[in-house]
């Protein structure tokens, strides 16, 4: 195997979907710090105004900024790529699903 094979070979991400996304973050932490921020800071605020536009009670609320905040805080405190993954997985379901009782 050439040294360029080598290198293209270890570049390629393998494994499952999780696994890839657990990569390519390691790989472009910084950039994809920023976009995960934006994102689901901006996807929480919609499902906290849904559910003060619905009058929610405030467990909704504090759900809505409580994983918000914890998904930050993973990311500004860089900690490992996989709790950095998880929480923000579970920040956007949690939200969709808030998001969905206030619409529906």
């Amino acid at each position: 195997m050439t040294a360029t094979n080598q290198h293209e070979t270890q570049a390629l991400p393998s494994g499952n979907w999780y696994q890839r996304q657990v990569d390519a973050f390691e790989r472009g932490r910084l950039a994809w710090l920023s976009i995960y921020i934006i994102a689901q800071s901006c996807w929480g605020s919609v499902a906290c105004m849904y559910a003060l536009l619905n009058n929610a009670n405030v467990a909704q609320l504090a759900i809505c900024a409580g994983v918000s905040m914890a998904s930050n805080a993973m990311f500004i405190a860089q900690a490992p790529a996989k709790w950095c993954i998880n929480v923000f997985y579970v920040s956007i379901v949690l939200n969709t699903i808030i998001l969905l009782i206030n619409i529906l």
